[in-house]
């Protein structure tokens, strides 16, 4: 008897990173696709799905805003950054070339899944995983399953005490400014610093300032979503000096509130640079696929 085959596609902002496989061990086929136009994009991923045979569920991981919910915007592209892809439905043009039923995450959420199977969240039963590179997004898992809602988490975006470092640096972000992402994406740190975060050594005061902004970002996610753990990946988020700045400011921010630390054995457990780097995505898509057909 032949074992189900299963597709996941990691749709990001500048490609469409897609596999094929029987289980996470057993890839069949992977390519990538540039993300161009969507007609053009989509078409070329329904197209390399379809013959790639028979395929029992298809699991995408899709960059947003994106409606993850049952209901009229389940697949659709709300305003996103991406030109020429706000409003668009990512599900019907792949269902013109493929009839396997297609289970839809955020790419994050797909990210934090693989993580909680194969990587960093592994025995944790509640997790935030933050990506920080070109944005940031998070993912939560919650009591062993992804947090769904009418949306998503946009914590990116939410607004900190800022780092005196900040000067009277506006942020980045084209829609709040100086929120988290204005403030620590790529965009922001070159802006501020001058240089791009590959081109900054551990012991450049940047790395302080983003763990700041991060830092208050995890003590939000552990104080509101009660998270044990926050894993930090992306191009970013992956650099091992910034866990060291993140865990000093949650201490900070934890003060004598020493239960919450406690409780999860010590702050040195409460943060983790994610284990699987760019792979991540793609591993959680396929997850997505086959934890829908269990």
């Amino acid at each position: 008897m032949t074992a189900p085959r299963f597709a996941g596609i990691d749709a990001g902002g500048t490609s469409f990173k897609l596999a094929v496989a029987s289980d996470l061990d057993t890839v069949h086929a992977e390519t990538r696709i540039p993300t161009t136009t969507p007609e053009e994009t989509l078409d070329r991923v329904g197209r390399w799905l379809a013959e790639q045979g028979p395929l029992a569920r298809v699991g995408l991981g899709a960059f947003g805003p994106v409606g993850i919910a049952p209901g009229a915007n389940h697949g659709r592209l709300f305003v996103t950054p991406k030109l020429g892809w706000s409003g668009i439905d990512l599900l019907a043009p792949l269902a013109r070339h493929i009839d396997a039923p297609i289970a839809l995450d955020t790419d994050v959420n797909a990210a934090a899944l693989a993580e909680q199977r194969r990587g960093a969240g592994q025995g944790v039963e509640s997790f935030a995983y933050v990506t920080i590179g070109t944005g940031v997004g998070l993912g939560l898992i919650v009591s062993g399953r992804t947090a769904r809602s009418l949306l998503h988490p946009e914590a990116g975006h939410i607004l900190v005490p800022h780092h005196p470092a900040r000067g009277r640096f506006p942020g980045v972000c084209g829609l709040h400014g100086s929120c988290v992402e204005g403030m620590v994406c790529s965009a922001a740190i070159e802006a501020l610093w001058g240089a791009g975060p590959d081109s900054l050594p551990d012991e450049h005061p940047a790395w302080e300032m983003v763990g700041h902004y991060l830092g208050h970002l995890a003590f939000n996610a552990v104080m509101v979503a009660g998270v044990d753990r926050v894993i930090l990946g992306g191009g970013i988020g992956t650099r091992p000096i910034l866990a060291t700045h993140v865990t000093s400011t949650l201490d900070q921010l934890v003060g004598g509130y020493s239960a919450i630390t406690e409780a999860r054995g010590g702050v040195e457990q409460m943060v983790r640079t994610a284990a699987l780097g760019p792979r991540a995505g793609m591993l959680g898509a396929l997850l997505l696929a086959m934890d829908a057909a269990a």
